[in-house]
């Protein structure tokens, strides 16, 4: 591979991987939705401000664009207006100084975790939206859009961790199926590793919010909260030191690259490695499915996907990525039209047409009988894994707190990683301890 396609690659894969949201303050429920429109073309209008999450010129700012040009045609008592953020990130910042100005978009997309955060400031959508299109959403996504009995998010860009794997080096290597649990899972790097010409059989990024130790922890039968969302429990019985434990004995024998032994990026470096053909597995989002596919094919090796490996055989898996939340402070014409817009991109066409573009789930369960969707299985039939790993979706920790907290969790993480002497007992308790005094202090 040319380097300078691999920089191109580990560019995007930076921009695209980065999950981490920093601020602060409290958000206030009150305050009035929408800066005054600049313009009004038609003052029978209702106009609509929607955040998107994705800067506009990306792939989704072009979908979004499309469906809502598509929409006020149908629609023209209504003007959609979509300003891209730029990342998940800047979203969380810049949601938090508009709630604290009051002038705040209709709608915005936010990850889905931040809805523990911005619940208060979000309307109620089950007001808005049409019970047939609730129950058409994909159950496994639709339940973190629900704080309580209150729908205050429904999915849009959702994605889970899946297992990427090279293809061409498992048929090189006689292995003929991805593992479907941990101990395949280190067998199968056994067979794929060459530690003296640096291949090795898989590598692990515990991602910069610890989305792939949390959903990893779930298939290995563990929780970070108890039901209350209050009480933390990820290391009452040791699960999750042993867990871990695990991963250091597969670096230990040379079959697990570990990103956190060098400088760059850990989403850079590990990609890297899997791109070039030098680690055989990872764990990644969904969501890259279309581009890794294009990326992998250029380097001349096939990508393989797979549900997440499971510690006994039964999935159990994080969601993650983005659901579309509508304010509270809007006014009602404009929240009318916001679960009218819902609506339209919840149509079959419309939720086929992005996950063929972009590689992220279908989000309603009658998509599934779309035609492009169908022609995509045919032509890619691997991606039906992301697909059935639906049904094992696992709910997530929603709490405002859950920034602070994986931060903590990820620095005893990364340093296990680095070295795999490092003791895995003292550093989930330390995490688990700190994470605890953090929920005690900030009371959700």
């Amino acid at each position: 591979m040319k380097k300078s396609f691999v920089f191109l690659i580990v560019g995007v894969i930076l921009a695209l991987s980065l999950t981490v949201w920093r601020f602060s303050g409290k958000i206030e429920p009150g305050g009035q939705a929408d800066p005054p429109p600049e313009t009004r073309q038609d003052s029978r209008q209702t106009e609509i401000l929607f955040w998107n999450v994705f800067a506009d010129e990306t792939s989704t700012g072009a979908f979004l664009a499309k469906a809502a040009d598509d929409f006020m045609k149908k629609n023209p008592d209504v003007k959609i207006t979509i300003n891209g953020q730029g990342g998940y990130d800047a979203m969380a910042e810049r949601l938090e100084a508009a709630s604290a100005s009051g002038r705040l978009p209709t709608m915005a997309i936010i990850e889905e975790t931040f809805l523990g955060r911005f619940h208060p400031i979000a309307e109620d959508l089950s007001r808005y939206l049409p019970s047939g299109v609730i129950a058409n959403y994909q159950p496994g996504l639709l339940a973190s859009g629900y704080v309580g009995s209150a729908l205050r998010a429904v999915p849009f860009n959702r994605s889970m961790p899946v297992l990427f794997y090279n293809k061409t080096m498992f048929d090189a290597s006689g292995v003929e199926a991805p593992p479907a649990t941990w101990e395949e899972f280190r067998e199968t790097a056994r067979a794929l590793s060459d530690p003296e010409r640096g291949i090795r059989g898989a590598a692990l990024c515990w991602d910069t919010d610890a989305w792939i130790f949390e959903s990893i922890l779930y298939s290995w039968g563990g929780e970070i909260l108890d039901e209350t969302n209050r009480k933390v429990v990820f290391n009452e019985d040791g699960r999750t030191a042993e867990m871990i434990r695990f991963f250091q004995e597969m670096k230990d024998e040379q079959t697990l690259f570990s990103p956190y032994d060098h400088q760059e990026d850990p989403w850079i470096t590990i990609s890297t490695e899997v791109l070039e053909g030098r680690a055989g597995m990872m764990m990644g989002s969904n969501g890259m499915f279309s581009l890794y596919s294009q990326w992998m094919a250029d380097a001349g090796y096939e990508l393989g996907i797979a549900m997440q490996p499971s510690l006994d055989g039964t999935p159990s898996a994080a969601t993650g990525a983005g659901n579309i939340i509508v304010f509270r402070g809007a006014s009602e014409e404009r929240k009318a039209a916001a679960g009218r817009f819902l609506e339209f991109l919840a149509q079959d066409e419309y939720v086929a047409e992005y996950t063929v573009l972009s590689g992220y789930l279908p989000v309603t369960k009658s998509a599934m009988n779309s035609e492009i969707l169908r022609a995509m299985l045919s032509e890619k039939p691997m991606y039906q894994a992301a697909i059935d790993q639906m049904e094992f979706a696992h709910r997530r920790p929603l709490t405002k707190n859950w920034k602070n907290m994986y931060s903590v969790i990820v620095e005893e993480l990364e340093a296990c990683l680095s070295d795999a002497r490092a003791d895995a007992p003292e550093a989930m308790r330390d995490a688990a301890l700190a994470c605890q005094k953090i929920m005690d202090e900030n009371p959700d």
